[in-house]
């Protein structure tokens, strides 16, 4: 993620924190400030901010864990103003190993607050009188630690989809659906609870609306990646394969792509040299070389080199999500080391519309 500063590598996955993490600290001071607290009342505030998050840390690492036992891997933590995000390759189609993924974070923090309680209850520090609750310090600091993760156990566990607790109740309802109409079910509902945040937020904490965004946004996002999947499964991309494209040579000057540009709908060329793939040329591409050089310039200088290519066997499925997630709009297609053909995003969009309009 942008704007992201690395942490570290627990268990081979690397952990980051965003820029905007540093709004919470200074909102805390901000807030402490106003209430008048001293300098030692406010270093207690920040501390305690950064250990939430150093547990939000082990919520996730706990999730990456657990689905790295099911052969998915996780490719980062990302530490965000709103919480940790684990970026996990998927999520297992197996509604009982999606359960296990989904509670391994709340257990986490049950796993804690027991930790805390435990030594808290042998050096007697289980003071719940309300005064013991006005400000953070170091007699209190533990308990109130405690406390947070258990009520981060809890709103975690909340079925609103794509929380924890509502990829346990989609987990639970594909047990006896189908896995999109599961989801279908889990979006609505994480859609009424996050109504319900939101409008909470507004009357007591206005950061609860943002959460409520987070939710809303992420449940139909969810939606949309699972109703692909579950049209795209059993298919590879030899099944929306173009044949019909210009090759371009390494060679060729940038004024033939430009010619080929203007005379039809192609925006995207493959560079191959001998049957094989060499480089990428996209419309932006040609535009920025013509302003640095002349059109008789050979198109190598322009070309993007670093190029995700698959084989003709690869799911369907697997290459649209790579395609989605690494902003790629069009991918070269090998048997072999052979260029096949090409596959774009908007070929498959036109494939998935017309599975969908068939499946009706």
């Amino acid at each position: 993620m942008k704007y992201a500063v690395d942490l570290g590598r627990p268990f081979g996955i690397r952990v980051s924190v965003h820029w905007t993490f540093l709004l919470i600290i200074a909102w805390v001071i901000f807030i402490d400030l106003q209430q008048g607290l001293d300098l030692q009342q406010i270093v207690f505030s920040v501390l305690f901010v950064l250990a939430i998050f150093v547990c939000v840390v082990l919520h996730e690492l706990s999730h990456s864990l657990m689905a790295r036992r099911y052969g998915i891997n996780t490719r980062s933590i990302t530490l965000l103003p709103i919480g940790g995000v684990a970026d996990l390759e998927k999520m297992p189609d197996d509604p009982r190993q999606e359960l296990a993924v989904s509670l391994a974070g709340p257990l986490m923090n049950i796993a804690i607050a027991l930790v805390l309680w435990l030594f808290l209850a042998m050096t007697g520090g289980l003071d719940f009188e309300p005064s013991n609750f006005q400000e953070i310090n170091h007699s209190n600091f533990l308990l109130i630690l405690m406390l947070a993760n258990l009520m981060l156990a809890l709103f975690n566990l909340i079925p609103a989809f794509p929380m924890d607790g509502g990829r346990v109740f989609r987990s639970l309802l594909a047990l006896k659906m189908a896995r999109d109409q599961a989801t279908y079910v889990a979006m609505n509902i994480g859609k009424m609870f996050a109504f319900f945040i939101a409008l909470w937020g507004l009357y007591t904490n206005p950061f609860l609306i943002f959460i409520a965004i987070f939710i809303y946004i992420g449940a139909q996002r969810e939606y949309e990646l699972v109703k692909y999947s579950s049209v795209l499964a059993g298919y590879t991309v030899e099944h929306v394969l173009m044949h019909e494209y210009t090759p371009l040579h390494p060679d060729d000057p940038i004024r033939r792509a430009v010619d080929i540009l203007l005379d039809g709908p192609e925006q995207r060329f493959i560079v191959t040299e001998a049957g094989k793939v060499r480089g990428i040329l996209t419309r932006n591409d040609i535009i920025q070389g013509l302003t640095r050089y002349d059109q008789q310039v050979a198109i190598r200088n322009i070309m993007n080199t670093g190029v995700t290519t698959f084989s003709h066997d690869t799911s369907l499925e697997k290459a649209y999500e790579q395609m989605r997630t690494q902003q790629i709009t069009m991918a070269p297609v090998l048997k072999g080391e052979q260029l096949a053909g090409i596959i774009d995003m908007d070929n498959i969009n036109e494939f998935l519309m017309v599975r969908r309009a068939l499946r009706r």
